[in-house]
Order: C-alpha cells, then structure tokens, then sequence
C-alpha cells in the first residue's frame, strides 16, 4: 500500500492559522491612501500654478522696467546722466529680482511644508492603526491560550 506524500505536510501545516483579513478596513485605508495623495496633489498643483503666475508678474514687470529705463536712458543728452540712470536702473532691477526669487522659494516651501503636513498626519494615522490591529492580534492570542 502506497502512504500518501502529502501526509507530512498535512501534520506541519494542520495547526497553521491563517489571520483573517477585513477587506472593509482594507480598503478603508486605500480610500484614505487616495484622499490623502489626492490632497497633496492639489496642494502641489495650486501651489505651481501661483508660481506660475507670480513668474508671469515678475517678467511682465521687468519688461515694463526695462522699457521704461530705455525711455529715461534715450531721453538724457550726457553720457554720465545715461550712465548714472543705468547703474540705478540695474540696482533696483537686482534688488526687485533677488526679492522676487526670494518671495518664489518661500512660496515652494510653505507648499512643500503643507503637503508634508499631510503626509505626515497620514502616516502618523496608519502606525495607530497597524498598533491597534497588532494589539487586537496580540490580544485574541493571549486569550485563546
């Protein structure tokens, strides 16, 4: 009589308990995974197109300056007064761009601290809650011994 190959296994693997899986609260947290990619998708999006439209102003304002200073360059008789009116023209030129990029970057990273935020209150969310499954687990174990 032939004895049968799996009846080994069968005596390793008879007690092996599967855990069971709520595939409501699974998906619970995938929902809230997507709310929560999604809030920081928008964050980022809003905050690039505020870029965008504040590197739009700063351009359009260089142009009005750089073509306002070409007028008042043109318009003096003496090369000093045209040279006097250029070096004030590339100073405030420099001071407002060196504003503005600033101005720019801290736009970047109230944005990037405020996706972070979320981020952060997402994750902090998911450890409490792998800590109560694992403490249920932990639990029902203990009174089933």
């Amino acid at each position: 009589m032939a004895s049968n190959p799996f009846s080994d296994w069968t005596k390793i693997f008879g007690d092996f308990k599967t855990p069971t899986v709520d595939v409501n609260q699974v998906i619970a947290n995938y929902r809230r995974n997507a709310e929560t990619s999604s809030a920081v998708i928008q964050i980022l999006t809003e905050s690039a197109q505020a870029v965008a439209r504040r590197q739009a102003e700063i351009l359009r304002s260089n142009a009005e300056q750089a073509l306002k200073a070409l007028k008042d360059i043109s318009n003096h008789s003496t090369p000093e007064t045209a040279a006097s009116k250029q070096a004030d023209f590339a100073k405030s030129w420099l001071e407002f761009n060196v504003n503005s990029l600033r101005e720019i970057a801290e736009m970047g990273t109230k944005s990037t601290q405020e996706a972070f935020d979320v981020i952060n209150k997402r994750v902090a969310e998911q450890v409490k809650e792998f800590s109560e499954v694992a403490g249920t687990t932990t639990h029902s174990k203990k009174k089933a011994a």
